[in-house]
């Protein structure tokens, strides 16, 4: 019986957590969006809600972005081995394609929603929200 190998359970599981990454920043531009939809719609109490969640969301999207720069290198590293070959041998080179290329695309409308409505929350907090 041999060793474990315990290079592969590494990059495994850094490969994982960067996709993981990659969901925690889209998620919370589309939390901060909904939010900021909201403010739109609203009074003072949607904009304030707006205000008072900017920050928390702010903090986790730059740990995901942190993530995604860090934990993308030994990815970028061993992305033949772990990731190309054996989407070659299985034939599911098109999947992995279309997989990064979503992830690339969900990164890009977050940063978009994260923009738009970071003016609002930033304006709410200058003005004297919460």
């Amino acid at each position: 019986m041999t060793g474990i190998d315990w290079t592969s359970i590494l990059i495994i599981i850094n490969n994982y957590l960067h996709d993981v990454a990659t969901a925690v920043l889209l998620s919370s531009a589309v939390i901060l969006f909904v939010l900021d939809r909201q403010a739109m719609r609203g009074g003072a109490e949607q904009s304030r809600a707006l205000a008072r969640a900017f920050p928390a969301l702010t903090r986790f999207a730059w740990g995901a972005i942190v993530w995604i720069v860090v934990g993308g290198i030994p990815r970028t590293i061993f992305f033949s081995r772990y990731e190309w070959d054996p989407a070659l041998v299985k034939g599911i080179v098109p999947a992995l394609i279309v997989k990064h290329t979503l992830m690339v695309v969900a990164v890009v409308i977050g940063a978009i929603m994260w923009s738009r409505a970071a003016k609002r929350a930033r304006a709410e907090l200058a003005g004297g929200g919460e």
